[in-house]
């Protein structure tokens, strides 16, 4: 039977519980101010979801994109549900406290620590929910125990008020939303995106909400002098333990994250193995699991010497292995660290012995491993760039080893760096070669943290601080680059659409009709130009545009044969005057004096032996015939949607195999109507429209290359691949 944690709160909690008593004036005034306060800031989360959720999907892959795009549409079908939920998941908070004024036990806890087998989404979900609490947790620590003191005395100390009941505690206020979330029609991903919405609009806003409700407590004069939280004495500490238990707590919450993947690991180790069964480690490492030694799921056999690898050990042997293994490649170091730690772990004088490692430990080698693995097969690094990286790991390793709460601080300085470097790894075009100015800071930065790096994770700050300054330069120059270019190619494609459309004028009257070639001659060479000059200056919507064309109508009318003796006379009247006319317009462009002068004389002539009762030498206007175009993709393929919607800024691999080249997108003008990328030092390297991106995408002779946090979609990958691992 699979045991559920549900991560709703306390489990007596229940929306319009019948028997809570009533609540003390302040407090039901603390209630209707949070209520309100939080109903606004929900409502405004959802005015602007589209907003937002467009903005933070700007970088995204395609599939993540429509993620977000699920996510607009979700909650705007959802949105009345998901407004009555979190007020009435509010009310229920504060009503639970006036249940039963005696005290109670702490509800079972939502770290990863009491998880077992979980459901999917909800293991998920309780992840985001610990994480994004921790951090609106910050800064508010002092005000949240002065809020647990304040309503303690308002219930006499009859209710024990922690962090499993206490109203205004972030995790509890993120539960109430959460409850709505897990009912959205959305796979995992959309419904965490859902949550980061969440946290940005509301969740930021925790502090003042407590910082409020304490002013109203005081106010009413609850504890009104009080500035901060004296110890609680009624839950059993003393003056002295009760900082180490605080800090104990602290570590269980920075430790959830691990927590959790630990849990996921430890199933992977399964039931002991049969000898037939194939074994999963050959390095000979040992994990002490409740004491004893086992080895691929087997106990080790008494007849072989054990030894318990401390945690001192471990590091110094990762420490030398560091040190040593500045030669190999990328792939060796990740896939032969256990082999490397058994043989140094395993050598003694007087007779081989069994390195058993403990079992947070050996869960901590296979994640970082595992880690590691997705990085190395990242499509969006190029294979330089991967072997570099791929020297982290044993320092990355001893990171996560020294810092219990590695792996769920995402704005640890190591995880921050190796982002870095794998933004910087996928602007890098291998086009240009190892000795290229960025591929040598991130071979600088790699190296500096293998021969430096010990335990101080100020260097990796410093060496973020001096990608944060290249990069700050970087994208300085290349923002000035790309608004002239995008300034150069607007007025060209501005130019080119002019140019089409006079072209396109003309073509629409000469079309099957019989006309004298000095006119032909006159309306291609010189008048389309007048034409199209207007168009570039004016617009279509100008008086000027108007007029030319007029003029262009009235040329070919005049050349006409005409049967009634009244368009004839009409036509002789209009001749001098056009002729005027286009040598006016002629000027004005700053056309050729000398041609001008031959065109204008050639109308002349034309007309004159026109009106003379001469015919003319005429030529038959073919219609233009134009290439036919490959069948349009649908206006809503996805891929054409994509393209057009690509922001610059967004890097793009071009080509296969030893060709391929990276550049980001400079411009796009008019949504896709011409998309130009540039390489990294600014020349311009390709030239699409949306249609023609579209099909070199669905092709994959062009690739969009993601940008994002290469550590925390390889933790996402990790915990995903957990996952269909446990299901199986």
């Amino acid at each position: 039977m699979t045991n559920v944690t549900h991560i709703g709160g306390a489990p007596g909690r229940r929306v319009g519980a019948t028997r809570a008593g009533p609540l003390p004036r302040p407090l039901e005034q603390v209630r209707e101010h949070t209520r309100e306060r939080a109903r606004a800031l929900l409502a405004g989360m959802l005015d602007g979801a589209d907003d937002m959720l467009f903005n933070m999907a700007e970088a995204k892959t395609d599939s993540e994109r429509d993620r977000y795009f699920d996510a607009m549409r979700e909650l705007r079908l959802q949105r009345r549900a998901l407004e009555t939920g979190f007020h009435e998941g509010i009310v229920a908070l504060f009503n639970e406290l006036g249940r039963a004024r005696e005290p109670v036990q702490d509800a079972p806890g939502h770290g990863f620590e009491s998880l077992t087998l979980v459901q999917n989404d909800e293991l998920e979900i309780s992840v985001a929910l610990d994480n994004l609490a921790r951090r609106a947790r910050n800064g508010c620590e002092e005000a949240l125990a002065l809020l647990c003191h304040r309503l303690e005395y308002l219930f006499e100390g009859k209710v024990a008020i922690s962090e499993k009941n206490n109203p205004l505690e972030p995790r509890q206020l993120a539960s109430c939303f959460a409850d709505g979330v897990l009912r959205l029609s959305l796979d995992i991903r959309a419904r965490l995106i859902v949550l980061k919405l969440f946290e940005r609009v509301v969740m930021d806003e925790a502090s003042a909400l407590v910082e409020q409700a304490n002013r109203t407590l005081a106010e009413a004069g609850v504890l009104s002098e009080l500035a901060s939280a004296p110890v609680a004495r009624h839950r059993g500490r003393s003056s002295a333990g009760t900082e180490a238990s605080g800090q104990a707590s602290d570590a269980s919450s920075t430790s959830s994250d691990s927590g959790l993947l630990s849990e996921l690991l430890a199933l992977l180790r399964g039931p002991a193995r049969t000898a037939s069964s194939e074994p999963l480690d050959r390095s000979g490492l040992a994990t002490l699991l409740d004491g004893v030694a086992h080895r691929d799921g087997v106990p080790v056999t008494l007849d072989q010497p054990v030894r318990a690898v401390s945690r001192d050990d471990l590091m110094q042997v990762l420490s030398r292995l560091q040190r040593e293994g500045q030669g190999r490649s990328g792939r060796e170091q990740p896939r032969g660290l256990r082999e490397s730690l058994a043989r140094e772990l395993g050598q003694r004088r007087d007779a081989p012995v069994v390195p058993a490692l403990d079992q947070a430990d050996d869960d901590l080698i296979n994640l970082v491993a595992m880690l590691f693995d997705f990085i190395l097969d990242d499509e969006a690094l190029p294979a330089d760039v991967k072997a570099l990286i791929g020297r982290l790991q044993i320092p990355l390793l001893k990171v996560a080893i020294n810092d219990n709460g590695f792996f769920g601080d995402d704005g640890h300085p190591a995880r921050a760096l190796l982002n870095t470097l794998a933004r910087a790894g996928a602007q890098w075009d291998p086009q240009q070669g190892t000795g290229d100015e960025l591929y040598q800071r991130i071979r600088r930065a790699v190296y500096t943290v293998i021969d430096h790096y010990d335990q101080d994770d100020g260097l990796f700050a410093r060496l973020q601080e001096e990608f944060d300054e290249y990069f700050c330069e970087q994208d300085t120059r290349a923002r000035r680059l790309a608004q002239r270019l995008r300034e150069s190619e607007e007025g060209r494609a501005r130019a080119e659409q002019a140019m089409a459309r006079a072209r396109r004028y003309l073509d629409q009257r000469l079309a099957g009709r019989a006309l004298p070639e000095a006119l032909i001659r006159l309306l291609r060479q010189g008048w389309q130009q007048v034409l199209y000059l207007t168009l570039l200056r004016e617009g279509d919507d100008s008086e000027a545009w108007r007029r030319q064309s007029k003029i262009a109508d009235a040329l070919i009318w005049c050349l006409l044969p005409h049967a009634a003796e009244a368009d004839q006379h009409k036509a002789r009247q209009m001749a001098p005057k056009l002729r005027v006319a286009v040598a006016q317009g002629l000027a004005e462009i700053q056309h050729d004096e000398v041609e001008s002068q031959a065109l204008v004389r050639g109308l002349a002539l034309a007309q004159e032996a026109m009106f003379h009762g001469q015919t003319p030498r005429r030529v038959k206007v073919k219609p233009v015939s134009e290439e036919p175009a490959a069948a349009p993709a649908p206006e809503d393929d996805a891929l054409l949607v994509r393209a057009r919607a690509l922001r610059p800024g967004q890097w793009v691999e071009i080509g296969a195999g030893d060709g391929t080249r990276r550049a980001r997108l400079a411009a796009n003008i008019r949504e896709g109507a011409k998309l130009v990328f540039i390489n990294r030092r600014g020349i311009k390297v390709e030239e699409l429209d949306a249609a023609a991106l579209a099909v070199a995408m669905r092709e994959g002779t062009v690739k969009l290359i993601d940008e994002g946090a290469l550590f925390d979609r390889a933790l996402e990958a990790v915990i995903g691949d957990l996952r269909r691992r446990q299901g199986r």
